[in-house]
């Protein structure tokens, strides 16, 4: 395979306005747009490259609107993800129960293993507002994904987006292990189709 012959599809899903647009931008080094809140209707996607591994893989980022009148796109925003990034406000507990369902709708029909799927509090806030405040982790049912915390000040994203990278890096390292996998998997299998004929 050559550079860029692999396409990671990751969905980024999660409730409206927790920053999942602001955070897609940031992670594909796309200026940050400060001021009014522009709900995504349906999907934005962000594509850049980025070395996985060893591999230079092209990422193709699906911003999905956390609208529920956008629930009947769902299964077509997800067909053939390689991994799902789920945002949720830490200020907003209750937000956890919503990414229940987008797990269900996005990764459970695709069989995403754990090492494909990412829980991202993201806080979006002014220099000097910034902090863990009360956010305890995931506490329910997906508290066996992997998750983490990262703070974006949008005039001086910098660091934030630094720290989002890693926890990206993590996700994109699952889903790419896996897509070879199931690619490994498919040319040995017809291989053997071709030697039973």
């Amino acid at each position: 395979m050559t550079d860029l012959d692999l396409t990671l599809k990751i969905c980024v899903v999660g409730p409206c306005r927790s920053g999942k647009t602001l955070l897609c931008r940031a992670l594909a080094e796309q200026p940050i747009i400060q001021g009014e809140y522009s709900a995504t209707s349906a999907v934005r996607i962000q594509e850049f490259s980025r070395t996985v591994g060893v591999d230079r893989v092209k990422i193709q980022l699906w911003d999905c609107s956390g609208s529920m009148q956008f629930q009947a796109y769902w299964s077509v925003l997800s067909k053939d993800i390689d991994g799902v990034l789920m945002v949720l406000d830490p200020s907003q507990p209750e937000q956890e129960r919503e990414l229940e369902q987008f797990y269900m709708n996005f990764a459970q029909p695709n069989s995403l293993t754990i090492k494909q799927c990412l829980i991202l509090a993201l806080q979006i806030g002014k220099e000097g507002s910034l902090g863990l405040g009360s956010w305890q982790g995931i506490k329910g049912k997906l508290s066996k994904l992997s998750s983490g915390f990262v703070a974006i000040n949008p005039a001086a994203p910098q660091a934030g987006v630094q720290e989002a990278n890693q926890f990206l890096d993590r996700l994109l390292i699952g889903s790419l292990a896996n897509k070879k996998d199931v690619m490994e998997r498919s040319v040995v299998d017809d291989g053997q189709q071709e030697q039973d004929q």
